[in-house]
């Protein structure tokens, strides 16, 4: 959500900047799970066994679906970004994901309702 204000306070136009959102996503993902996988690795989470037991595949899933339903609640505004994360989310490399984190998806959607922007 922080994505869709900072677009709007930028001025942004999204259509015409299509390429440069879709890769800030991506690098904004990558950037997460990154980040996750540096802070496992710090001698804390060695004292209270913190692991990262997530592959990049299904943090870039996760990523790639919290934008897309982020994005959903404007559609007029995101139509083509809609099209691409709508695409990418349903390549078969991604499927069996859909069933796996199924209960996290819902989780999530249930807290977003409550969020209004």
């Amino acid at each position: 959500m922080k994505m869709h204000h900072y677009l709007r306070a930028w001025g942004l136009d999204v259509p015409k900047h299509h390429a440069f959102v879709l890769r800030t996503i991506r690098h904004a993902i990558r950037f997460a799970y990154t980040s996750a996988c540096n802070k496992a690795t710090h001698k804390l989470a060695h004292t209270h066994r913190g692991r990262v037991s997530l592959q990049e595949r299904e943090v870039t899933w996760l990523g790639l679906h919290a934008f897309h339903t982020v994005f959903s609640r404007k559609p007029q505004a995101y139509t083509r970004l809609l099209k691409t994360l709508h695409f990418e989310l349903s390549l078969a490399r991604y499927r069996h994901l859909r069933k796996r984190f199924r209960g996290v998806v819902v989780e999530g959607l249930s807290t977003l309702t409550l969020l209004c922007f």
